[in-house]
């Protein structure tokens, strides 16, 4: 089942730490659990087309984050999206 990503929640420091779509909204660490469970598929619009979400491997200087695939824009798409 795949979920739309359409808005983000952030900290004081600007960490996205909620996601919302139509309907339904989860704690950043609760998508990433869905991702790697396979549990949902998390995408974003951008121009036009999906840009699938995904958790790129964890480093010691890295947590676990979200990124999305994207071959249209360097921006970061998550981060432009609106606030709830």
């Amino acid at each position: 089942m795949t979920r739309q990503i359409l808005a983000v929640r952030k900290d004081s420091d600007g960490n996205i730490t909620h996601l919302k779509g139509a309907a339904w909204e989860s704690a950043i660490e609760r998508v990433i659990g869905d991702i790697e469970a396979g549990r949902y598929r998390y995408t974003v619009r951008v121009g036009g087309h999906d840009a699938d979400v995904f958790v790129p491997p964890d480093t010691p200087h890295w947590k676990k984050r979200l990124r999305t695939i994207a071959d249209t824009t360097s921006k970061n798409i998550l981060d432009a999206l609106p606030p709830f």
